[in-house]
């Protein structure tokens, strides 16, 4: 019994090191590096793109948690009451996660059943695309395979981007709305919208990079599906 505990107890700490070490170097890349990246004062949002790439990673649960503590960081740089941040890099992480969770794709409905003991189908995971698929009787040539990969990692670039963009766009907007409403700070304004494009435009650059090295932390199933197949609206 309490063998059975400490492993899952283990577990737990494996899936969430990484995360914390995805927020810290966030945390000190926001701090100290994003400023010298500044583009006439807009400059990119670290910690929010982090958020982007765990919550189409992880998922909406793990998004929301991330959300929450680099919120909680953002507010201890930022001239923003404490915890308007946190509230809205919280929704941010919660609902891109949500809307970017895989579904199941037509390759899986054409392999499995309903019953099927395959690991993917039962796990709720997406099934990669069929890079050697089968046309008829006909392989698909070597040629046709590579264009098919080249294709799909320069949707995943296009798809990075944009969801990036979108995010930090969506969390500055949302914190300026929560800062307004809770903490009694003026509206941005029309000055203060065009700094958030331009901070969104900057930061989406650093999606494909974010995006990829979430991609590959140790306890990531859904990331790749979410990110190569389904769109998020």
């Amino acid at each position: 019994m309490a063998g059975s505990v400490l492993r899952d107890q283990l577990v737990r700490v494996r899936r969430v090191a990484p995360l914390g070490a995805v927020f810290l170097t966030g945390l000190m890349l926001q701090a100290a590096v994003a400023p010298h990246l500044a583009v006439r004062g807009s400059a990119p949002d670290v910690l929010l793109v982090a958020v982007a790439a765990v919550a189409v990673g992880r998922g909406p649960r793990a998004g929301a948690g991330f959300g929450f503590a680099a919120g909680v960081g953002a507010d201890l740089f930022l001239a923003t009451p404490l915890g308007t941040s946190a509230l809205a890099y919280t929704l941010v992480g919660h609902v891109l996660g949500d809307r970017c969770r895989p579904g199941p794709s037509g390759t899986a409905a054409a392999l499995c059943s309903p019953a099927s003991t395959c690991f993917a189908c039962r796990t709720g995971r997406r099934h990669p695309p069929l890079l050697n698929a089968i046309d008829g009787d006909r392989p698909v040539p070597a040629s046709a395979r590579r264009r098919r990969r080249v294709a799909v990692r320069r949707g995943g670039v296009r798809r990075s981007i944009g969801l990036t963009g979108l995010a930090v766009g969506g969390g500055r907007l949302a914190t300026a709305v929560v800062a307004t409403a809770l903490g009694g700070l003026p509206h941005p304004g029309a000055l203060g919208l065009l700094r958030i494009v331009g901070v969104a435009a900057g930061s989406a650059l650093l999606g494909p990079v974010a995006f990829a090295a979430v991609l590959r932390l140790p306890g990531t199933p859904v990331g790749r599906g979410a990110l190569m197949g389904r769109r998020p609206w």
